[in-house]
C-alpha cells in the first residue's frame, strides 16, 4: 500500500509573505487616516472622544402676562447690533460635535471686536460663536476697547459647534431659549441651532425681547433639500412667535439671524408675509456708506448676498416709527472679521 507523502510543516508566522502584506496595508491605512482623518484633506479632522451635550445657559423665570402695563412708550435709542462672527472658536472650548475646529486667528478676533466697538451697541446678537469660552474672549477684547457687557447668554445645541449668543449692558429678566426645538409638523427633527429668546430691561423700564436664529446653511449638494429645511425652520419660528405673543402681548420684539436666504426667498417671505397682528414682522433695510445692502460676500461663488436680517414685530415697529436709524458696518476691519457684515438698528 502506497503511503501518502508527509504534510509539509507550516512556515512560522513571521516568515509568511501574506502576513507582511496585511501588515503593510494596515500601516499605510493608519498613515492615511492620521494625515486626512478619513476624509479629504480640506475637511475637518475627526474627533474620537465623545462630544458635549447641550450647553444652554438658562435665565430668569418667565415674565408675567402683564409685562407691558407700566412700560414707557418711548425713550432714548438703544443700539442693537448683530454679527455672524464666522467660526469664532478659541482653544479649550468644549467640543459639541465630532469635528475639531481650529481657533479663529488672533487678527480676525481683534477685527470682530473692532467692528462691534465701532458702533458701541448696548445689545449684541452673535452667530457662529464657539461657546462660553469664545464669548469670554470676545468680552475681554471689547472691555479693552471700553465696552463692558456684564449680562450674556449662550445657546448651543449638542452636535452643533456654532452657537448663538447675546451680550447686553442691561439685565436679562427672561430667558426662554431652547436648543432642542422640534420642527413644526415633524415627529423627530429639530431646528439645527434652536431659538435664542432673551428679554432685557433698560434703566427706564422699557423691555425688549430679542430672538436669534441661524437657519440651515446653503453648503450642500442638494440645494432643494436645504431650501426646504430653511422654510420649515422659518415656519417653526413663525409658530413660536405667534404663540409667545399671545402669552405676552404688546412686548416689543426684535428677531435677528443669519437666515441663509435673501429678502425674496421663501424663509424670509414666510416670516414677513405670513403673520398678522402683533406677530407681524417687518424686515429692516439697513444700508452701508455706499447705500448698498449686501451682508455676505461668498468668495467661492463671487456673489454678494443679503442673508443677515433684523425683523421687528408690530409693537416694536410702532415704537421705532418711520425713519428709524439703521446701518451696515463697512469699516476696513469688516473684511478681516468675517465673511458677513454686521448690521445694526436703534430700538425705541
Amino acid at each position: 500500500m502506497n503511503q501518502l507523502p508527509p504534510m509539509p510543516k507550516p512556515r512560522p508566522w513571521w516568515r509568511r509573505t501574506d502576513f507582511f502584506l496585511v501588515l503593510l496595508v494596515v500601516v499605510v491605512a493608519a498613515l492615511v487616516l492620521r494625515l486626512y482623518g478619513g476624509v479629504s484633506p480640506a475637511a475637518p479632522e475627526i474627533l474620537a472622544a465623545p462630544y458635549a451635550e447641550d450647553a444652554v445657559q438658562m435665565g430668569e423665570p418667565p415674565l408675567c402676562r402683564q409685562v407691558t402695563d407700566d412700560m414707557p412708550e418711548s425713550g432714548p435709542p438703544v443700539r442693537f447690533l448683530m454679527l455672524n462672527a464666522e467660526n469664532y472658536f478659541v482653544a479649550g472650548e468644549k467640543q459639541r460635535s465630532r469635528y475639531i475646529n481650529r481657533p479663529k486667528p488672533e487678527a480676525e478676533c481683534e477685527a470682530v471686536a473692532e467692528v462691534i466697538a465701532s458702533e458701541k451697541p448696548a445689545i449684541v446678537g452673535l452667530i457662529e460663536i464657539g461657546g462660553p469660552l469664545a464669548l469670554d474672549d470676545l468680552k475681554r477684547r471689547l472691555r479693552d476697547r471700553g465696552l463692558d457687557y456684564p449680562h450674556c447668554r449662550v445657546l448651543a445645541r449638542g452636535g452643533e459647534d456654532r452657537a448663538l449668543a447675546l451680550l447686553s449692558r442691561y439685565p436679562v429678566v427672561q430667558d426662554k431659549s431652547r436648543a432642542n426645538y422640534g420642527l413644526f409638523g415633524e415627529q423627530k427633527r429639530q431646528m439645527l441651532r434652536g431659538i435664542l429668546d432673551v428679554t432685557v430691561r433698560v434703566e427706564d423700564g422699557r423691555m425688549f425681547r430679542v430672538l436669534g436664529v441661524h437657519l440651515k446653511s446653503r453648503v450642500s449638494e442638494d440645494s432643494a433639500a436645504t431650501a426646504s429645511l430653511r422654510t420649515r425652520e422659518a415656519r417653526t419660528l413663525a409658530r413660536y412667535i405667534q404663540q409667545e405673543m399671545k402669552e405676552q402681548p404688546g412686548l416689543p420684539m426684535v428677531v435677528y439671524g443669519d437666515f441663509n436666504d435673501g429678502p425674496q426667498d421663501a424663509a424670509v417671505r414666510l416670516l414677513v408675509q405670513g403673520m398678522t397682528g402683533e406677530s407681524a414682522l417687518k424686515r429692516l433695510s439697513p444700508k452701508d456708506s455706499r447705500n448698498e445692502e449686501w451682508t455676505l460676500y461668498y468668495q467661492r461663488g463671487r456673489a454678494y448676498n443679503t442673508f443677515d436680517h433684523i425683523l421687528v414685530n408690530a409693537p416694536m415697529k410702532k415704537r421705532m416709527k418711520r425713519g428709524a436709524a439703521s446701518g451696515i458696518v463697512d469699516i476696513p476691519s469688516s473684511r478681516k472679521a468675517s465673511d458677513h457684515r454686521a448690521i445694526w438698528c436703534d430700538l425705541r
